[in-house]
């Protein structure tokens, strides 16, 4: 069966999570609880799932470690706000730890602000991409980009990739990717900051940036996700005109 297929598959039972590309060592399940993806998604091995109903999951996830054993994998529970939070006590009583709760936050770009000093923002030049990525890895410690990733988006027209720098030095940077009917829609992948320069606005102004950018090529709608926790972070997505979808809401789990 085609990966496509079990996709398919997957999401079509009513308990799922059956989203995100699979890069390697896929192994595939279909038990009498559901239908089961193991695999490389970026860095982390990840469980992709779909169950008739959630105590299925238990069930499957107890069979598919045992015949993986020592093989540390996550999988997500996604849904609303709400919903999110309840099945994260039930599936905490499994004995699961949480990695990380995200939230969805959208934003129109007609609402869009672009007065702001962008001078030492430029796009990614490809003799950059070393220094980009020890810095992005400096930044974020799992879901990392990968070379082939970043070679690939720059040469495409479906991803912004920009970068701020301090006595040309990389320090900051953001990826958007652009998608939908006419690349109508964009999704902020990752926007970070180097810890020691931090606090000077370096983030709000790639936002900005990056969001002129986007909608320049088109976009009309942009969205991205953020942790439940990271006040910070959240209150510059705020700040910049971000709302809360209370609809996008998903949480990471240990095995």
């Amino acid at each position: 069966m085609q990966l496509e297929e079990i996709y398919k598959r997957g999401r079509s039972y009513p308990e799922n999570f059956f989203y995100g590309d699979m890069l390697g060592n896929v192994k595939k399940y279909q038990l009498p609880e559901g239908t089961f993806l193991l695999g490389n998604t970026s860095e982390e091995v990840e469980l992709l799932w779909g169950v008739n109903q959630l105590d299925d999951l238990r069930l499957s996830i107890e069979k598919i470690k045992k015949e993986n054993q020592g093989i540390n994998f996550i999988f997500r529970y996604a849904g609303n706000l709400n919903d999110v939070f309840k099945k994260k006590g039930i599936i905490n009583q499994w004995g699961y730890r949480n990695k990380d709760i995200n939230v969805g936050y959208f934003f129109s770009l007609d609402n869009i602000s672009i007065e702001c000093d962008y001078k030492a923002i430029e796009y990614l030049d490809k003799n950059d991409i070393n220094a980009f990525l020890l810095v992005e890895k400096a930044v974020f410690d799992s879901f990392n980009v990968s070379e082939n990733e970043l070679n690939d988006w720059l040469n495409n027209g479906d991803h912004i990739i920009l970068t701020y720098k301090e006595s040309n030095k990389i320090v900051g940077f953001i990826i958007i990717e652009l998608y939908g009917a006419n690349n109508h829609n964009c999704f902020i992948r990752n926007v970070g900051v180097l810890e020691a320069e931090r606090g000077k606005g370096i983030g709000k102004r790639l936002m900005l940036f990056g969001l002129k950018e986007a909608k320049r090529k088109r976009a009309l709608k942009s969205m991205l996700w953020v942790g439940y926790e990271n006040v910070i972070a959240r209150n510059l997505y705020e700040q910049i005109g971000f709302k809360l979808d209370e609809n996008e809401a998903e949480v990471v789990f240990q095995v």
